[in-house]
C-alpha cells in the first residue's frame, strides 16, 4: 500500500532534502537508503528494533568515538559484488576486477566481524555477517594479504610448469637479443633505438654490409633516405607466444573453477552484501541522530502524535548558518481534527511539514530532532500545501485542492495522517469559510488524524475540534518592531526573529489574529493604502456585527 498519497509530498516535507544529508558509504548503503519504506503498524516489533540499534551506536560511539568511525573507514568505497554475484551463480566465469572486488570485500568483511566481535553490543540482527575465511583462502592461497587479485602458480601444476618454461624461454630471449644488440653496435659503430632498431643512412654502404653480414637483423623499412633494420625473429619466440596461450588458458580455467566456488555461496555471500547496507545505514542514522539531537521515538497504543520541542532539521540549518536561533514547537495531534490558527508567517505550514517529516522519519525507523516524540505509526500521509495547481487537468488552485482531497476523503476511515495547510483559501472568503467548517466537521467523526490550518474565522469552534494559535506577535513586540525598522530601516530575519512560534490552546469563539495590516505596516506599505485598508476593515466588523451572514455577503460580492 502506497504510504504518500501524494508524489510530491516527501520533497514538500523536506524528506528528500533530510535523507540527503544521510552519510553513506557504499552504494550498498545508497540503494538501502532509496529503497527506505515506513514500517506498518503490523511491524512494531521491527520497527523498535530499529530504533534500538540506533540507541546502541550511540551509546558505543559516546564510550569511543573512533569505534564507529572505524566501521565506516572499513566500509568506505566497497564495490556493489551482487551482479558478480549472480553472474558466478548462473556460471560464467568472473573476470580479475571482478575477483579483485570480491576479494576486497572479503578481507574488509572479515575486518568489520572483528570489530563487532570485540564490541558484542554492536552485534545486532541487521548487520550480521558471515564468516568469510574461506573466501580469503580461495582467493588468497599463499595467505600474502595482499588485496589485489593474481591467478598463483599453487592453483594449479600445469600452470606452473607452463610459467616455469615461460619463463625459461623468456630470459633465454633476452639474453640473445641483448647479445645480437651488442655485436651489431661493434660492427656498426652505432646506437640503437629506443625500441631496438637501427637506423642507417643509405649512403652508409660499409655499415649496412657489416649489419647484414651478421644474419641477425633485416632491412623493414626506409624512412627520409634512412634505412630500417630490425632484429630476425628468434625461434624462441614462438615458442614463448604459444606457451603465453597455454598460460592464458589454464589461468581461465582457474578462473572458472574459483567462479564456480563464489557462485556456490552465492546465497551467503548475498545475504552479507544486505548486512553491510544495512551497516551503512544504520551508520549514518547514528550520524543524522546525533547532529540533530534526536530523540528515541516511542509507540503508543492510542492514535496519536504527541510532539514535544519538535524541529525541523532543513529549517533549523538553514536558521542556524543565519546565527538565528529556531524555535522548537510542541503539538499534539490525535484521532479528529486539529485547527492552527495564528498570524501570516506564524510558522503555520512549518508546524505541519516538521509533523509530517517527523513521522515519516520515525516510521522509516529513524530517531527524531525533538525532546519527546510519541506516536501510533499511520497507514498513509497526505500534505495539501493549498497551492497546487493542475495544468493537464486544467484545474486552478482550489480545483486542484478539492479534487485531490475527494479523493484522500474517500480513506479517512483508515488511521492515516491527514495535513491540511490553509484549506481552501483559493477561493472566495465566505465559500472557503462554508466549505473548510464542512470539511473539518466530516473530518472530525473520522480515524485518521486531521490537522488544518486556516486563517477563516469559526473553524475551529465546531464540536469536538481542537484549537491551537500560534502565539505569534503581541501588541509590545509590533511597537518595538515598528520603532525598530523606523531606526534602523527593514532587514532579513526581523520578523522572524520577534516571531513566537510556540501553539497554545484556544477557547471557542476567539476571532482569528488579524495581523495583515500591521505586518503591511512593517513591510513598509505606503500610508494611504494603510489606512483605507484599516476603515474597510472597521465597516467589515459592523457589518458583522449587525448581520453576521449578509455582512460576510457583501464583503465577498
Amino acid at each position: 500500500m502506497t504510504f504518500f498519497l501524494n508524489d510530491s509530498i516527501p520533497e514538500t516535507i523536506g524528506l528528500t532534502e533530510t535523507l540527503a544529508r544521510l552519510p553513506l558509504e557504499t552504494e550498498y548503503g545508497r540503494l538501502a537508503k532509496e529503497a527506505l519504506s515506513p514500517f506498518s503498524r503490523e511491524e512494531a516489533l521491527q520497527l523498535e528494533e530499529s530504533w534500538r540499534e540506533i540507541g546502541l551506536y550511540l551509546e558505543a560511539d559516546m564510550a569511543n568515538p573512533d569505534l564507529l568511525k572505524s566501521l565506516r573507514q572499513h566500509l568506505h568505497g566497497l564495490p556493489n559484488l551482487r551482479k558478480s554475484l549472480l553472474l558466478a551463480a548462473r556460471g560464467d566465469r568472473l573476470t580479475d576486477i571482478e575477483l579483485f572486488e570480491i576479494k576486497k570485500q572479503a578481507f574488509a568483511t572479515e575486518r568489520i566481524r572483528k570489530v563487532l566481535q570485540h564490541n558484542r553490543k554492536l552485534l545486532v540482527p541487521s548487520v550480521e555477517l558471515a564468516p568469510v575465511h574461506w573466501l580469503i583462502d580461495l582467493l588468497d592461497p599463499e595467505g600474502t594479504g595482499i588485496e589485489t587479485f593474481y591467478v598463483y602458480d599453487c592453483y594449479d601444476d600445469e600452470l606452473k610448469h607452463i610459467r616455469q618454461e615461460k619463463n625459461r624461454l623468456e630470459e633465454s630471449l633476452r639474453r640473445q637479443t641483448k647479445l645480437r644488440e651488442q655485436q651489431a653496435v661493434e660492427v656498426t659503430g652505432m646506437r640503437p633505438l629506443w625500441n631496438g632498431e637501427f637506423l642507417i643512412s643509405a649512403t652508409h654502404i660499409e655499415g649496412i654490409d657489416c649489419l647484414e653480414s651478421l644474419g641477425t637483423y633485416e632491412k623493414t623499412g626506409e624512412t627520409g633516405g634512412e634505412w630500417i633494420y630490425r632484429q630476425r625473429r628468434l625461434p624462441e619466440a614462438e615458442q614463448t607466444e604459444a606457451l603465453l596461450m597455454m598460460e592464458d588458458e589454464a589461468e581461465n580455467r582457474v578462473r572458472q573453477r574459483l567462479s564456480e566456488s563464489i557462485g556456490e555461496a552465492q546465497e551467503l555471500l548475498m545475504a552479507n552484501t544486505f548486512a553491510l547496507a544495512q551497516m551503512d545505514l544504520l551508520l549514518g542514522k547514528v550520524v543524522l541522530a546525533r547532529r540533530y539531537r534526536s530523540c528515541c521515538p516511542v509507540l503508543t497504543d492510542e492514535a496519536a502524535i504527541c510532539i514535544t520541542g519538535g524541529r525541523h532539521p532543513v529549517l533549523e540549518e538553514a536558521l542556524r548558518r543565519q546565527r538565528r536561533q529556531p524555535t522548537a514547537v510542541d503539538i499534539e495531534m490525535n484521532r479528529g481534527v486539529t485547527v492552527i490558527t495564528g498570524a501570516n508567517m506564524g510558522g503555520k505550514t512549518m508546524t505541519l511539514k516538521m509533523a509530517a517529516l517527523l513521522t515519516t522519519l520515525a516510521q522509516m525507523g529513524f530517531w527524531v530532532p525533538a525532546d519527546h516524540f510519541a506516536f501510533q505509526p499511520v497507514d498513509w500521509l497526505y500534505f495539501s500545501t493549498g497551492d497546487q495547481q493542475s495544468q493537464s487537468m486544467g484545474l486552478s488552485t482550489f480545483g486542484a485542492e478539492i479534487y485531490a482531497l475527494k479523493e484522500v476523503l474517500e480513506r479517512t476511515h483508515e488511521s492515516g495522517l491527514l495535513l491540511l495547510d490553509e484549506l481552501a483559501s483559493g477561493t472566495n472568503p465566505l465559500e472557503g469559510t462554508c466549505i473548510s467548517r464542512a470539511i473539518v466537521a466530516h473530518l472530525s467523526q473520522s480515524k485518521a488524524i486531521s490537522v488544518v490550518t486556516t486563517h477563516y474565522d469559526g473553524v475551529g469552534d465546531l464540536p469536538g475540534v481542537r484549537h491551537l494559535q500560534v502565539l505569534g506577535l503581541n501588541r509590545a513586540t509590533l511597537q518595538k518592531l515598528k520603532h525598530q525598522v523606523q531606526e534602523t530601516g527593514w532587514s532579513s530575519g526581523l520578523f522572524e526573529a520577534a516571531m513566537d512560534y510556540r501553539l497554545q490552546p484556544r477557547e471557542p469563539g476567539v476571532p482569528v489574529p488579524k495581523d495583515a495590516i500591521a505586518v503591511a505596516s512593517l513591510m513598509g506599505l505606503q500610508p494611504d493604502i494603510l489606512e483605507a485598508a484599516q476603515r474597510w476593515l472597521c465597516l467589515h466588523r459592523e457589518a458583522t456585527v449587525e448581520n453576521p451572514v449578509n455582512g460576510e455577503r457583501e464583503e465577498s460580492e
